[in-house]
């Protein structure tokens, strides 16, 4: 063996994973350390060792992923393929674990070999499988939201505005403000829906998302625009969350003392424009704007300075833009205000 052989040899041995090279007829001729160890780390018998028929180790085990395997090294081995992938689940004494065994043929002194591979990947199926429970309790939660709460919800609604008394308005307000409620919790479990993007216009969907808010006497002024990629109802959801924290901590909210003269009361004005480059759009508004300290909390779920908030706007901000691969901070606007800024 040359030096050169020798030090390849040994780089593979400092490989986490399981690296074997098998000959033309799937006899195992070289392991690295990983492999070696491989039995011990999980409590498995070691039957492939070197000199070992890997093919037949594989066939031996008697299930579907084993002989998947197996095909795909053979169809390696005969050159009917360059390079060979598997994923495949493995039960161990020490627990369930999960790998991808990857092969790529080459050739040495006119002879064939195949260099096997197998990676564990059980953190990130691990991961996989989490998101996909969560993602299951996440449609349960929106099926209560949307029908079994709303619904009734909607009835008492009903039969609360045809009642004549003084108890009347204010609970009409409250099931009104339960109503809110379960519309933001239900756009907060939607919010984490794969993005489906498509060329939008900014102008138009600000001017859009603005009908959908109750603004008062606010007024919208969109003072550029652009074309960008992005999933329209999502992007609904961000503007409309962006405006009504605009409106609820707009100028008719008290600042402090100090300017409080200066402040029209009766002039609110949200503001929509594109970054330098177009590389992305602003939220501004003419309120108190954030403190620096909590410029990050805000986005939290639950985080809210409103008596009647749920804290859920922000967050579900910060979801969409992250389901789209978007940055998104705030920043003080030219009038003193929180300004939200959106990256692609």
């Amino acid at each position: 063996m040359t030096v050169n052989d020798s030090m390849l040899l040994s780089g593979l041995d400092v490989l986490p994973s399981q690296v074997a090279i098998l000959d033309g007829t799937g006899d195992i001729v070289f392991t690295n350390r990983a492999w070696r160890e491989f039995p011990t780390e999980t409590g498995a018998v070691a039957d492939d060792h070197v000199g070992t028929n890997y093919l037949e180790v594989c066939e031996a085990g008697g299930d579907d992923e084993a002989s998947r395997i197996a095909d795909r090294l053979r169809a390696l081995l005969d050159g009917d393929r360059e390079r060979v992938s598997v994923e495949y689940f493995c039960p161990t004494p020490r627990g369930d674990r999960w790998f991808t065994m990857r092969g790529i043929e080459f050739e040495e002194s006119g002879e064939r070999y195949a260099l096997v591979m197998h990676v564990d990947i059980t953190n990130r199926k691990q991961s996989e499988i989490g998101l996909r429970n969560q993602n299951a309790q996440l449609e349960t939660v929106a099926g209560l939201l949307s029908h079994d709460l709303r619904n009734p919800l909607n009835v008492a609604l009903g039969r609360a505005e045809l009642v004549e008394s003084e108890h009347a308005e204010p609970l009409v307000r409250s099931l009104q403000r339960m109503e809110s409620i379960i519309s933001e919790a239900l756009e907060f479990v939607q919010s984490d829906e794969t993005a489906t993007t498509r060329t939008v216009e900014l102008r138009k969907r600000a001017n859009r998302a603005w009908e959908q808010v109750e603004t008062d006497d606010a007024e919208l002024s969109v003072a550029g625009s652009t074309e960008f990629e992005a999933d329209p109802q999502l992007l609904n959801h961000v503007l409309e969350n962006c405006f009504r924290n605009a409106v609820e901590h707009g100028s008719a909210s008290p600042r402090s003392h100090a300017n409080e003269d200066a402040v029209d009361h009766d002039e609110r004005t949200v503001v929509v424009g594109t970054l330098d480059l177009e590389d992305g759009f602003f939220v501004a508004d003419d309120g108190r704007g954030v403190p620096v300290e909590d410029r990050d909390r805000v986005f939290e779920d639950g985080y809210t300075t409103a008596a009647t908030g749920t804290g859920l706007g922000l967050a579900i901000v910060q979801r969409i833009a992250d389901a789209h691969g978007w940055r998104v901070r705030i920043t003080e606007s030219e009038s003193g205000g929180a300004r939200f800024e959106i990256r692609f």
